[in-house]
């Protein structure tokens, strides 16, 4: 397992991950970070715990938009066969999930520091 220095709203956190995912890490630590700068100019003063909460919750309504628009997918709304839309739907599914798993880990790494 590699280990990588996330930092997040200004704090240095390390966090395992498996080899190879250093970089991918990395990247959704800086998409976690700029959802958190957005928050800060529109919401002020708050405690560190209030953004992570608020940033969490702009992730999950993200991903919540996506498997809305997997859903229409499924609903064969394009020139598709219904079966190119299902495997593709299953595609974009098990990346979501990856997504959320990744994301849910490290939520509870930095509710654990």
């Amino acid at each position: 397992m590699a280990q990588v220095a996330l930092n997040v709203n200004g704090r240095r956190y390390s966090v395992s991950c498996q080899d190879g995912q250093e970089d991918h890490l990395l990247g959704l630590s800086k998409y976690i970070n700029q959802k958190i700068d957005d928050l800060k100019g529109s919401m002020g003063q708050v405690s560190e715990a209030h953004l992570l909460l608020m940033a969490g919750l702009l992730l999950a309504d993200e991903l919540h938009e996506a498997y809305i628009q997997i859903d229409d997918g499924k609903s064969g709304k394009d020139n598709k066969s219904p079966a190119d839309d299902e495997v593709e739907a299953e595609k974009v599914a098990t990346t979501l999930e990856s997504c959320a798993d990744r994301l849910e880990s490290i939520a509870a790494r930095l509710e654990s520091h």
